[in-house]
């Protein structure tokens, strides 16, 4: 275990997918990590009642099942991760997307880097690296998110193989609430995620990693997504941080829900 490492699992309508999720959570991870945070966005399917089954039948002694209390989207999900894992002292937060497109087995992977280096502030995963493991990821978005990588590798000076996977890791003491909490709640959060550590100068590394598309329903629109990549990035040039304009605080919140 990394000090005090928590997993947290942003899920929206995905109550399918969630179960294969904690299914992979094997006895070695569950001893690496002080505990398994669910949130679910007020998701309209089944989700939360899958979550909170899935915690009743004990499989997962450290899981806990959270409900946002409003829809705050992936962005707003991250927020709430971070400041409740600040609130109780854990150490590093990973971040394991719900809909099973990332695999559950290789946040071994990474919590290794993560804990052999002191140097590391994130450790994030790779789709794009020439040893990820594509399935059914449409040729259309893999070809749009490496033409994103190699503009914002330009600008930001530094080699991104990825703006954005569903599996990384943070380590709590590099990232910057005054910062973060003035993102976009949006599903580019992760783009102004990683322009942050690069103007603050927080090292990380980029981990190769299998991505699937199967059955899963994805919320991105391709065009807006990529639009508004592209203006985050000219913010971001133009006035470092990228910042967007002071939000209510009160609306990352969220609430446990027992089984």
């Amino acid at each position: 275990m990394i000090a005090r490492t928590i997993v947290a699992i942003p899920a929206y309508n995905c109550a399918t997918q969630l179960e294969r999720v904690l299914n992979g959570v094997d006895e070695r991870l569950m001893g690496r990590v002080e505990e398994f945070w669910v949130f679910d966005n007020r998701s309209t399917d089944g989700t939360l009642a899958a979550a909170v089954e899935y915690q009743r039948q004990g499989r997962i002694p450290n899981l806990r099942v959270f409900q946002n209390d409003v829809n705050v989207n992936l962005g707003g999900t991250h927020k709430i991760a971070f400041d409740k894992a600040r609130t109780i002292g854990a150490t590093h937060v990973a971040i394991l997307h719900g809909d099973d497109q990332a695999t559950t087995e290789e946040l071994h992977d990474l919590l290794d880097i993560a804990s052999s280096s002191v140097a590391v502030g994130a450790v994030l995963g790779s789709r794009f690296n020439g040893r990820s493991r594509l399935r059914g990821y449409d040729w259309k978005r893999i070809a749009g998110n490496k033409v994103l990588n190699l503009i914002y590798s330009a600008t930001a000076g530094r080699r991104l193989e990825d703006l954005g996977s569903g599996l990384n890791i943070f380590e709590v003491a590099r990232l910057d609430p005054k910062t973060y909490h003035r993102f976009a709640d949006a599903l580019t959060f992760n783009f102004e995620l990683i322009l942050d550590l690069v103007a603050r100068r927080v090292p990380f590394t980029f981990v190769p990693i299998t991505w699937e598309e199967s059955d899963q329903v994805s919320n991105a629109r391709n065009v807006n997504v990529f639009l508004g990549a592209l203006r985050i990035l000219t913010r971001w040039r133009l006035v470092r941080p990228t910042s967007q304009p002071a939000v209510d605080q009160a609306r990352y919140s969220s609430t446990e829900i027992k089984g």
